[in-house]
């Protein structure tokens, strides 16, 4: 029984540094970026459908509009599905100059997943 013990935690221990590093591997490219601020996703709908959805998150598709607890939005520029209840967003940019104007890229990371977002 020690054994298995064993064996089931070394199999976990060795396989917790991969996952670390794939998501360091994403943040390593966000140079650059900053933390615009952390938010509470509590509800989302699809811009061209009328699907929507209630406290729990399922990802992005082009043209979600991700509603968090303050009721700003951020729309999703890319597809991704991912499940979580009520999660924390951590909204990040980078100001992006062309011909004299800024304009920001942002991105949005919940849990180790990012995303390419539009306001």
């Amino acid at each position: 029984m020690k054994t298995l013990r064993t064996v089931i935690f070394m199999g976990a221990f060795l396989s917790a540094p991969i996952a670390k590093a794939d998501f360091a591997d994403k943040l390593s490219r966000l140079v650059g970026y900053a933390i615009v601020d952390a938010k509470t996703i509590k509800a989302w709908y699809d811009d061209g459908d009328g699907e929507k959805g209630e406290g729990a998150f399922k990802g992005c598709k082009h043209g979600r509009v991700i509603v968090f607890a303050d009721d700003k939005v951020l729309t999703c520029a890319q597809y991704g599905y991912q499940y979580a209840y009520r999660p924390t967003a951590v909204i990040i940019a980078k100001p992006i100059t062309l011909q004299g104007r800024t304009h920001y890229d942002y991105k949005m990371v919940v849990d180790d997943e990012i995303y390419d977002m539009r306001r």
